[in-house]
């Protein structure tokens, strides 16, 4: 799937507000990471500063602290879980996530507390496209601006 040059994997679900992705992964952990459209926000991206492995955290409550150009944001979490892992080689070269943010660029994985229960509320296919048009319009994002950092191929 694609919104103004960038890509959404189907295989995903969708976090919008978050603008992170989420995949299920055996065994009940969900992977999450940055969508191409946070990438976009972001820019390059510098530093990526994670939550320790087995720290519990709340929904709407950080995992970690993306820095890029002139600034740092908190990367804030769509579900409460325990941090089973964060991505080693995104925190040694965080331009993986700019590189492959659904790929080599993931960020962490939890095990939520409730993913039965949290599942329902997260977007996929043409729902997640649309939540996404309506964010970049309220964010009046213009993918043709020559500093919107997008990935495309």
């Amino acid at each position: 799937m694609k919104l103004h040059g960038l890509n959404f994997p189907d295989d995903r679900l969708y976090a919008p507000e978050y603008n992170l992705w989420l995949h299920e992964e055996p065994g009940g952990a969900v992977t999450l990471g940055l969508t191409a459209y946070g990438c976009a926000l972001y820019g390059q991206i510098f530093a990526f500063t994670p939550k320790r492995d087995g720290w519990h955290i709340d929904c709407d409550r950080s995992f970690g602290v993306v820095e890029f150009a002139k600034a740092a944001s908190s990367a804030r979490s769509p579900l409460a879980g325990h941090i089973l892992a964060s991505n080693d080689a995104v925190v040694r070269r965080p331009g993986l996530i700019n590189q492959d943010c659904y790929g080599e660029g993931w960020m962490v994985r939890l095990k939520p507390d409730d993913w039965a229960a949290a599942r329902g509320q997260f977007l996929q296919g043409q729902a997640a496209l649309e939540a996404f048009a309506r964010r970049m319009h309220l964010d009046n994002f213009d993918p043709e601006d020559d500093g919107v950092q997008a990935l495309r191929p």
